[in-house]
């Protein structure tokens, strides 16, 4: 089954740590960084292309932008610093630049030169080099240079001189420093600020009016303008003292901004100031640093990125009527995280995305519109978010408490908060009925509508991180810190099945609908697939996973990373898997929509990452459902409406009032105009008939100048006829002459060259002779060097071939190069050669005579001088073959010394060769003996091998037959779940004759009340018909077998039924002889407790008596005897009826106890005749 991969829909969110993170490419498009990709967003299609980042890197850190507009350079942190190239065009890789030299993992800075042929490169800590890269053929132009000595203070930026290629410039903490490229080498220019404390230089700016003037801004806000290496001015800066943190340049001046969110536009002046600031303006509600500006290539919008991953354009071509108090920025698509996302999710009736973050936002995103629907900030940072199916509902887990919020048209409005402090985890069921919660180690069930916890799941040892519902709402699983992955049941809120593994902190799982399969991650780097209670397969992933999604499809996994990549897993798990970058930071949540058309996910870096889910020919793999039409219900308070409607009325009374004014004020300027356009048109009759009069003298004063212009003319006409008669005479005389001249430089040239032929003759006929001599000498010695050239010549194609490989890599960047600059000298050649012919055409016919007769003998001056030339090429070429013939000699002369040296070694290598043929003979006698014993064991081996053939065998026969086991369970399975099926639709029936047998037996207890008026009687008769009489009953033809079955079953049963009737009438009449026992016990103790009674009664009696009697006793005295002992007494009676009111509550609990009703079997049978005489029995005692 083919795997599904993913295809970026669309980001919100921006990288704003990122060097230089925005660019115009042109006057719609805009690039910047989002996560670990590239992103070209068009601004009025609200469309994006994505250049993903590099795999193995740890994400961007700087861009740049040609001055042509055609590439951008992305710069990426990894083990050694890399920089990538890319066609924004065809969005293609065109060049991948890294160098081990660079001395970090990163480049904090990149610029392009004005040419576009070099990349200068600022490394970052800790030896911050300066690379200069000629890109295109992928290799470092000058040698790399140290910006710096301190390796603590940071560098920020680096530039080029827009007006001049070959100057790049650096700033940093203390640091500004100005190149130059000379010959090979990067030489600084003399330090214009080395005169003045160090301070930190945070950026600067080449400003384009003049090639050596650039501005230094600094954090305390200060603004250095330097001119020709010398600082001439301080420009006054924003205020306050706020760092100014970038700056660029335009066609009026330079734009730089800072702290605060503060903007400050500086245009040119000629006063001895340089530059005045003209506006400034701020970010309202945005206080935070303005990190990077750019500007459109027709200067009409600035775009600026801040500290907080915000993006706002604000119009330059409008900047003298905006007033500086007013909110002027817009955003540029809308607002995004500043902080780390913590928790998305999307529902099912709206095409929205819930997400909340660090920033204490909760943001709802609308992906079909890529637009923010709603944003609300709070008090308290939010962990969690869950979006209910309906799209009207939102969960959020703040750091205090739980909150149900409804989203409305404008607004999201807290509904109920829970007592659940820092909620990690939250999710809605299915349904949108309930919602699950999570409560440090304990899951909490509520019910959606009435806001009652109906249940908590307890049993994990640590904090839970995933809570996932199943499909039908009736099981919920669970993952936690402790290693615990617990599978629940709802109908009873007890724990089904479990796997614990200590040691793993797992982060997520999710079940497929069945929940026979179950996928988890933590913190051991594995994915594991479980298996009711056990781990059935895992796979190592080389990297820990935080989030994982299940598509309902099955056919794919997909799980995120804690370095920010998404991967796409095959299933059944086999390790294979499609990985693609998205964010830059580790992924903190992800989920997919309910037709598992796209996925969603969010990390710490801010950004939301919206893919579409594909199969491998592109379509779409969602659900294969009816399209189902968004909802676009929204929740309205009738406060609000109400409010709505209140200010309707009022805007339409204004309207009306507003009408009748404007209609009253129209008439008085309609009565206004008409008065002064008739004063105009008598203004203008008057001037119309002036001008007519003054039109037709000009007319006559036109026709007498025609007149004298046509007689002047004639006559300049006439003279020039005759100058040009004079020119030709004079001009036919000179080219005679110069006819002349030419025949005679043909004599001369014909004299020279039959001197030249003599000489070179002669010259030939020695040097034919000197080479011959030369040749018979040195073939001997060509011979011999032949073979040492067949040697060397092997080693040379090896070399060759080298040398190919990187010839043909050369050949391409130079046929590359070779083509643009083909392509621009035709362009200058056909300019010339029409400036050629235009000036040919001009000079004429025997211009080009004369220039032809001077090109020829120029030629033959050259052709004398070439020879000249060759005849010293040719000395030379002797004194280089006699320097040769001596070198030759020196070789031959080492090669015989080598020669002999080498026979030595030969006839040393030859008597070794003896004495190992020995060691050879006695080595193959015990070649020998030692086969002979190896034999034996060879056979047994072999009888060895046969034994494990046939367990083998006898194995994958026990293999296929527990295979067709596996197949007979799942069938047998599959049995009783639809034999289970079948049984709950049975009990269903059941239960509903049974409610239809209730209300037919109290219809006809109603009926029956009217037996003594048949006419009402027959009314009620009729009516039961009519209600329970719906269809015609058939008479029910049962076969004879079912009969048969049913009557052995009904006997059975009323068999069962009899036994139980004597059982039951045996268990009536022992607890019939034990209440009558316990009865009479409690007569006779009721009895006696009476008698105590009185007993007492009689002692209180006799008590008082004798204290009568002793009352003229005097005060003091102490009691008799007699008196003590009667208390002793009375405390041993209190004591002993205790003890039977304890004995008479112990027997009545007994009791109760022996009349408690016994449980109910799962099935109710009908009442029994026993039961009913039992019942009143126990009534009438």
């Amino acid at each position: 089954m083919a795997m599904s991969t993913l295809l970026t829909r669309h980001v919100f969110g921006l990288k704003g740590d990122v060097a230089d993170n925005v660019h115009f490419v042109d006057e719609s498009t805009v690039v910047y960084p989002s996560g670990h990709n590239t992103v070209l967003y068009h601004v009025e299609q609200k469309m994006q292309k994505f250049i993903p980042g590099t795999a193995d890197t740890e994400g961007i850190t700087a861009l740049a932008l040609s001055s042509s507009r055609k590439f951008v350079a992305v710069a990426e942190r990894a083990e050694k610093g890399m920089i990538t190239v890319y066609d924004l065009h065809t969005l293609k890789r065109r060049k991948v630049l890294s160098t081990n030299d660079v001395g970090s993992k990163e480049y904090v800075s990149l610029s392009f030169s004005p040419d576009g042929k070099l990349l200068a490169a600022q490394g970052g800590a800790p030896e911050w080099r300066l690379v200069l890269w000629q890109w295109e053929k992928s290799k470092v132009a000058y040698p790399i240079v140290t910006t710096t000595n301190n390796a603590s203070a940071p560098l920020y930026q680096v530039l080029f001189n827009p007006q001049d290629p070959s100057t790049v410039s650096v700033a940093g903490n203390g640091v500004f420093r100005v190149y130059k490229a000379a010959d090979t080498n990067l030489k600084p220019l003399p330090a214009p600020l080395q005169k003045r404390e160090p301070q930190n230089y945070t950026c600067h700016c080449w400003l384009p009016d003049d090639r050596e003037r650039v501005v230094v801004a600094t954090d305390n806000g200060d603004l250095l303008l330097i001119d020709a290496g010398e600082v001439k001015a301080t420009l006054p800066g924003p205020g306050d003292g706020n760092s100014i943190e970038c700056v660029v340049a335009y066609s009026k001046g330079f734009v730089c901004g800072g702290d605060n969110g503060v903007l400050s536009i500086y245009e040119r002046s000629e006063d001895k100031d340089y530059y005045k600031r003209s506006k400034s303006f701020s970010i309202e509600d945005h206080h935070v640093k303005i990190k990077n500006l750019a500007v459109s290539p027709s200067d009409e919008t600035l775009v600026c990125t801040l500290e907080n991953n915000q993006v706002f354009v604000l119009g330059l071509s409008s900047t003298d009527i905006l007033k500086p108090d007013e909110m002027n920025f817009e955003l540029l698509s809308q607002s995004f995280h500043s902080q780390a996302v913590t928790g998305v999710d999307t529902c099912v009736r709206k095409p929205l995305v819930a997400t909340c973050s660090s920033d204490k936002s909760v943001r709802i995103w609308n992906y079909l519109d890529k637009s923010s629907e709603l944003v609300k900030f709070f008090p308290e940072e939010a962990h969690s978010v869950a979006f209910h199916p309906s799209g009207l509902h939102v969960l959020v887990g703040f750091s205090d408490k739980l909150r149900l919020m409804n989203l409305l048209m404008d607004d999201i409005r807290p509904y109920k908060e829970f007592g659940i402090k820092s909620c990690r985890e939250c999710r809605f069921s299915h349904g949108g009925q309930y919602f699950a919660a999570v409560n440090g180690n304990t899951i909490q069930i509520f019910n959606t509508y009435t806001c009652e916890n109906i249940g908590n799941l307890r049993g994990h040892n640590g904090k839970v991180r995933s809570v996932y519902w199943v499909p039908d709402d009736t099981k919920l699983v669970s993952a936690g810190m402790d290693g615990a992955v617990y599978e629940w049941k709802l109908r009873d809120f007890k724990r089904e099945n479990e796997n614990v593994l200590k040691g793993c902190n797992y982060t997520c799982v999710v079940a497929t609908p069945d929940t026979r399969s179950i996928f988890a991650v933590g913190s051991d780097r594995k994915i594991k697939e479980l298996d009711d209670t056990q781990i059935c397969s895992e796979w190592d992933t080389g990297v820990v996973l935080t989030q994982v999604a299940l598509p309902a499809s099955g056919r794919t996994l997909f799980a995120a990373s804690e370095t920010g990549t998404v991967r796409a897993y095959k299933l059944p798990l086999n390790g294979e898997y499609h990985e693609y970058q998205c964010h830059s930071g580790a992924i903190t949540r992800m989920r997919i929509s309910f037709d598992d058309s796209l996925l969603f996910c969010v990390a710490e870096d801010g950004c939301l990452f919206c893919f579409d889910v594909r199969d491998k020919d592109g379509r779409g793999v969602g659900k294969q459902k009816e399209a189902l039409t968004f909802a676009e219900e929204v929740l309205v308070t009738k406060s609000d409406l109400e409010d709505k409607k209140a200010r309707m009325a009022e805007l339409d009374t204004q309207v009306n009032d507003l009408t009748m004014q404007t209609e009253y004020k129209l008439r008085l300027m309609e009565l206004n105009h008409q008065e002064k356009i008739k004063d105009l048109t008598e203004k203008y009759t008057h001037e119309i008939e002036g001008d007519k009069s003054k039109f037709e003298l000009l007319l006559q004063e036109k026709n007498e100048q025609e007149m004298e212009y046509e007689e002047k003319l004639k006559q300049a006409e006439e003279r020039h006829q005759q100058q040009m008669a004079a020119l030709e005479t004079t001009y036919q005389q000179k080219i005679m002459a110069e006819v002349e001249r030419y025949q005679q430089l043909l004599n001369e040239k014909e004299m020279l060259n039959e001197r030249w032929d003599e000489q070179n003759s002669l010259l030939v006929e020695s040097h034919e002779s000197v080479i011959q001599k030369v040749t018979e000498e040195y073939e001997a010695n060509l011979q011999e060097e032949q073979m040492a050239m067949e040697r060397l010549q092997q080693e040379k194609d090896e070399s060759e071939r080298e040398f190919e490989e990187t010839k043909r890599q050369l050949e391409e960047d130079a046929d590359r190069e070779i083509e643009e600059l083909k392509e621009r000298y035709e362009q200058k050649l056909a300019a010339e050669r029409e400036s050629g012919l235009r000036l040919k055409g001009e000079n004429g016919i025997m211009k080009k005579k004369f220039i032809a007769l001077g090109k020829d003998i120029e030629e033959q001056k050259e052709e004398i001088k070439q020879l000249f030339e060759q005849k010293r090429e040719l000395y030379k070429t002797i004194s280089g073959l006699e320097k040769e013939i001596k070198g030759l000699d020196k070789e031959v002369k080492e090669r015989d010394e080598t020669i002999s040296d080498k026979e030595k070694r030969i006839y040393d290598l030859k008597k070794k060769n003896q004495e190992l043929e020995k060691f050879k003979f006695v080595l193959d006698y015990k070649i020998k003996e030692l086969k002979k014993l190896i034999e034996p064991r060879e056979l047994e081996i072999a009888d060895m091998k046969e034994q494990i053939k046939e367990m083998d065998h006898e194995l994958e026969r026990y293999h296929k037959n527990n295979a067709n086991l596996d197949l007979t369970i799942s069938d047998l399975k599959l049995k009783l779940e639809g034999l289970q099926n079948e049984v709950l639709s049975q009990r269903q029936k059941n239960a509903d004759s049974r409610a239809l047998i209730k209300r037919f037996h109290h219809d006809l207890h109603e009926t029956t009340q009217h037996i003594q008026e048949p006419e009402a009687l027959k009314e009620s008769v009729r009516n039961l018909y009519q209600k329970h009489v719906t269809e015609k009953v058939q008479p029910a033809v049962v076969e004879e077998d079912v009969q048969k079955e049913y009557n052995r079953q009904r006997e059975y049963l009323e068999k069962s039924v009899e036994s139980l009737k004597r059982k039951l009438h045996k268990d009536v009449e022992l607890h019939r002889t034990d209440n009558m026992r316990i009865m009479q016990e409690n007569v006779t103790l009721i009895k006696e407790i009476n008698e105590l009674r009185r007993e007492l009664k009689a002692l209180k009696q006799a008590q008082r008596v004798n204290a009568d009697s002793k009352g003229g006793r005097a005060a003091g005295a102490t009691p008799v005897d007699s008196g003590a002992g009667s208390a002793k007494e009375l405390e041993m009676q209190r004591a002993e009826i205790k003890r039977l009111r304890d004995r008479v509550e112990e027997l009545e609990g007994l009791v109760e106890r022996v009349n408690v009703q016994r449980p109910m079997s799962r099935e109710r049978l009908p009442p029994l005749d026993g039961d009913e005489r039992f019942a009143g029995a126990a009534a009438a005692q």
